[in-house]
């Protein structure tokens, strides 16, 4: 089973891009906080989605908005002049919109295929391997 569950804050404004197959998309950083030994520690998780999911996350999306996301680890290996690196991220399949970037959280919404009844769907249709965008992951040599 590959299941991520994410909540955290997204870095920057969304902005709608094209795939090379004319797939729209959304590439954002996700910072996801914990605590461990009374400290914070904040990872920065590197996301996708895609297609009408990404239309509106990239229409009410801002940054500093709470959202949670369901979906799959995404790893890859990459070998540029010698040097392999390992690529991280997160192929979204359900976004959440649980608060503004005001922080007042008084919104939540939800985006995914099974509430197409729901008056807070604004849509959904990921796809689960349509990664094809390297320049905004993360990457960590090996």
């Amino acid at each position: 089973m590959n299941s991520v569950n994410l909540i955290g804050r997204i870095t920057r404004d969304p902005e709608l891009k094209s795939s090379s197959n004319g797939k729209s998309f959304v590439a954002f950083t996700l910072a996801v906080s914990e605590f461990s030994g009374g400290n914070q520690y904040t990872q920065f998780v590197p996301c996708f989605v895609w297609d009408k999911a990404a239309e509106n996350v990239a229409k009410f999306v801002k940054k500093g908005t709470q959202l949670g996301v369901s979906g799959s680890l995404n790893v890859r290996q990459n070998n540029t002049n010698g040097q392999y690196q390992t690529i991280i991220n997160v192929n979204v399949q359900r976004v959440e919109f649980l608060g503004s970037s005001s922080g007042n959280g008084n919104s939540s919404s939800s985006q995914d295929n099974n509430s197409g009844s729901n008056s807070n769907y604004v849509g959904f249709d990921t796809p689960t391997n349509e990664i094809d965008v390297e320049k905004d992951a993360i990457l960590f040599e090996d």
